[in-house]
């Protein structure tokens, strides 16, 4: 797991994640200040931020792909009830 983060990074990261500056500083448990200086390189980034960071990251990839599959067990079961109900069988 990385324990540095550029401010540039901070910001892609961010990005990918959906959030706004005020939504991670929240996540971070940061002041809103404290994260857009971090952003805007005038300090420098903890080492637990970027560790934290990836882990929202991972979180959300993994939420993301239980939802997929969700999904396709969803639509898979459906189109299975649907070809088998509603009419003789030939």
């Amino acid at each position: 797991m990385r324990t540095k983060i550029t401010e540039t990074e901070l910001k892609a990261a961010r990005q990918k994640l959906g959030l706004n500056q005020i939504e991670l500083a929240r996540r971070l448990a940061t002041p809103y200040r404290t994260y857009q200086d971090w952003e805007g390189g005038r300090r420098s980034i903890p080492g637990v931020v970027a560790v934290a960071v990836e882990l929202l990251i991972q979180r959300d990839a993994i939420v993301m792909q239980a939802i997929i599959e969700k999904i396709d067990r969803d639509l898979g079961g459906s189109n299975v009830r649907k070809r088998g109900s509603g009419g003789p069988a030939v």
